[in-house]
């Protein structure tokens, strides 16, 4: 991503500007005909500069950032990194917080000053996560909380820019990722090694798995596409997912992978799951059949596995097998009729891997009751069969937009509808 903090500062001007003629504040105060009193020049000037200009200000100015290393550590995938060696810093992501003063300027009315932080205020608490503009390249998203602060700190901010104090509001947006450089290619692995007195060839490595990763994304409520990187990861059926090592894969020491139930046992062998196109010495690369059943031919039931690689036969003699990783199965759940559903209640959900009994329905935070005809608000009920189940959302304010969030037996699959309570 290119470092533009400028585009970010347009972003979060460019929503409160494209809401101010149909802010409710202007039905509330009773013009007539409806409508904005007064329109105030959008800006991101410092307050010092924004007095400089008649006429009512708006601003929301961009005075602070700091890293933010715990985004940053979450960011960077480890496990994908020789042990025995740190990366330069170039190669690794910057993660910012971005600070911002909203505030307001009148050279003749605190009513307009007021007003016009009375607008911007409500416009971020409705938009808690802003997106980069449709078609923005690579797309970035921020989430945008008011900060507190206190009276002492806001008093020195504005002495230090030499104007008089005015109502402000501190905002902080994060997390700003800058994607790191590309790295080096790395060098060819050696296989042996020769002594000019004694030639002696060295083995290969024993083979190991490290971890999981999938990096996909999911529409999101307005229906633009929102990133998701997971490790280790949760899939369902028909999504694709890694398996990290070294010496697996194509040329190398392992050329199989099993997949061990939470009651532990022999395991599975799911190769057939294995995209060999995509593989590597480096990963398995495996997509979980659409259809729920026994493995290999199906997706097992929801729940936490373990994935292994090796060679062999099971229980063959000479077979090699690793260590185990986690990986966390979900149910599938079908994105037709969304992003966000419309009509009356109850709203149908599709999908495999429901199963009844086990099968927990929420709306944004609030978990749904289980019942046999989910007539009435915040019930749900799940088909027997396994592959639809059907909700009614609970009350709650009119207009907001929460996600419909499944899970079964723990595990919790990604995000795929909405409803607008």
């Amino acid at each position: 991503m290119t470092l533009d903090l400028s585009a970010v500062t347009d972003s979060l001007i460019g929503l409160v500007k494209s809401q101010w003629a149909a802010a409710p504040i202007w039905t509330e105060v009773g013009g007539s005909p409806a409508g904005p009193t007064f329109t105030p020049n959008f800006t991101g000037l410092a307050p010092d500069a924004a007095r400089q200009a008649a006429g009512t200000q708006l601003s929301m100015y961009l005075y602070h950032v700091e890293p933010d290393n715990a985004q940053e550590a979450l960011f960077w995938q480890a496990q994908m990194l020789d042990p025995g060696d740190g990366e330069p810093t170039r190669f690794l992501p910057l993660a910012l917080s971005l600070f911002y003063l909203l505030f307001a300027y009148s050279e003749t009315s605190y009513t307009d000053e007021q007003e016009a932080m009375s607008v911007a205020l409500r416009v971020f608490h409705a938009n808690p996560v802003v997106r980069s503009d449709p078609g923005a390249s690579p797309a970035w998203e921020l989430t945008l909380t008011m900060e507190h602060r206190s009276y002492d700190e806001l008093s020195r901010l504005w002495q230090a820019t030499t104007v008089p104090l005015r109502m402000s509001v501190v905002y902080r947006a994060a997390v700003m990722f800058i994607d790191p450089d590309p790295m080096p290619p790395p060098a060819p692995e050696a296989t042996s090694f020769s002594l000019a007195a004694n030639p002696v060839t060295l083995p290969l490595p024993a083979p190991a798995v490290s971890g999981t990763f999938r990096d996909g994304s999911y529409l999101g409520p307005t229906g633009l596409p929102v990133p998701l990187s997971q490790s280790p990861v949760t899939v369902a059926p028909g999504q694709t997912a890694w398996l990290l090592g070294s010496d697996l894969g194509v040329a190398g020491v392992s050329d199989r992978v099993y997949l061990l139930s939470p009651a532990g046992g022999t395991g599975i062998d799911v190769t057939p799951w294995v995209i060999a196109a995509d593989s590597s010495t480096a990963k398995f690369v495996l997509t979980l059949p659409q259809a729920a059943g026994a493995p290999p031919a199906g997706a097992p039931a929801p729940g936490v596995y373990q994935l292994q690689a090796g060679s062999g036969m099971l229980g063959s003699p000479g077979a090699v097998r690793t260590g185990s990783v986690p990986v966390s199965i979900a149910a599938y759940v079908d994105p037709a009729g969304g992003p966000v559903l419309t009509g009356p209640a109850p709203y149908t959900v599709t999908g495999t891997g429901f199963v009844p009994d086990a099968t927990e329905v929420l709306v944004g935070t609030t978990a749904l009751t289980g019942a046999a005809a989910p007539a009435a608000a915040g019930e749900f009920s799940v088909d027997p069969a396994g592959v639809s189940l059907s909700f009614s959302p609970p009350a709650g304010p009119a207009g907001m937009t929460e996600p419909v969030r499944v899970r079964v037996n723990g595990v919790e699959s990604d995000p795929a509808l909405w409803v607008t309570l």
